[in-house]
């Protein structure tokens, strides 16, 4: 069974949010940027395949899973069972906070269940090339990078795209997170395109609303739409279905309002 299909208009779609390395806001950027899809009118799910870590989920403020992922892999349960909704509206498919050996090998079968058709499935993958990472390169047809503009995390993001690559997966973009844009001192995102042979789709730059939205367990897109880094998040999602977005006039001075309701 494919898993990218068209039907009555809605395409599905499996999309690996990956990095070389961790640290590098990947769980956090899988968070928003799902979000910032759904703020299209796009029908969205995060899944958690970063089965050892399981911080989906706890980023949410979510910690009660009866069923999760780690459940539908080693075929305890079905995926309709593990789906839940944050209060934002958020569809997820968390991971166990329990460390078990999982069979990830499954994901990719269990990822064609005609459960997800005519969604945007965006899967939080672990970092790195270790075992269960290589297994969500060969269950996502497509791929985003993330990255950090320094030498080591760039380094680690050509190896992830070499792999998947080799994968015949596709990768689609490099996200690139806690971006400065006066700070000389870092890689700039045209070296980034130039080194790592692919397009950088967005950089985010660094934001307390990220911080503020971990606090509270709400994507920071919601918390604050109008920060640098939300309205970041939303150009990027706009360049993954294909759509133009114009940031909103007076930016400012509306993120400055909506600073002071939080």
């Amino acid at each position: 069974m494919s898993i990218r299909r068209q039907r009555g208009g809605k395409m599905t779609r499996v999309i690996g949010i990956v990095s070389g390395k961790g640290g590098v806001g990947k769980t956090t950027t899988t968070i928003n940027l799902a979000t910032a899809l759904m703020g299209f009118g796009q029908n969205v799910i995060a899944v958690d395949a970063d089965v050892k870590m399981s911080g989906l989920g706890l980023q949410l403020g979510m910690y009660h899973f009866p069923v999760t992922l780690n459940d539908v892999l080693m075929e305890r349960g079905y995926i309709q069972q593990a789906l839940y909704i944050h209060s934002s509206g958020l569809r997820i498919i968390p991971a166990s906070l329990c460390v078990e050996d999982v069979r990830v090998s499954r994901l990719k079968h269990v990822l064609s269940d005609p459960f997800l058709k005519d969604n945007i499935v965006v899967v939080d993958a672990p970092p790195g090339l270790e075992k269960n990472s290589i297994s969500i390169l060969k269950s996502c047809p497509e791929v985003l990078i993330v990255t950090t503009p320094e030498i080591p995390s760039i380094t680690d993001a050509m190896k992830i795209i070499c792999t998947a690559k080799k994968m015949d997966t596709k990768p689609i973009g490099i996200i690139v997170n806690m971006y400065k844009n006066r700070n000389s001192h870092q890689i700039n995102f045209k070296e980034i395109e130039s080194t790592c042979g692919i397009p950088v789709i967005g950089t985010i730059p660094e934001d307390k609303i990220i911080k503020k939205g971990l606090f509270f367990g709400v994507p920071s897109v919601l918390l604050n739409p109008y920060s640098p880094s939300s309205l970041a998040f939303k150009e990027i999602a706009a360049r993954i279905i294909g759509e133009n977005y114009i940031p909103p006039k007076f930016a400012f001075i509306k993120r400055f309002f909506g600073g002071l309701k939080k």
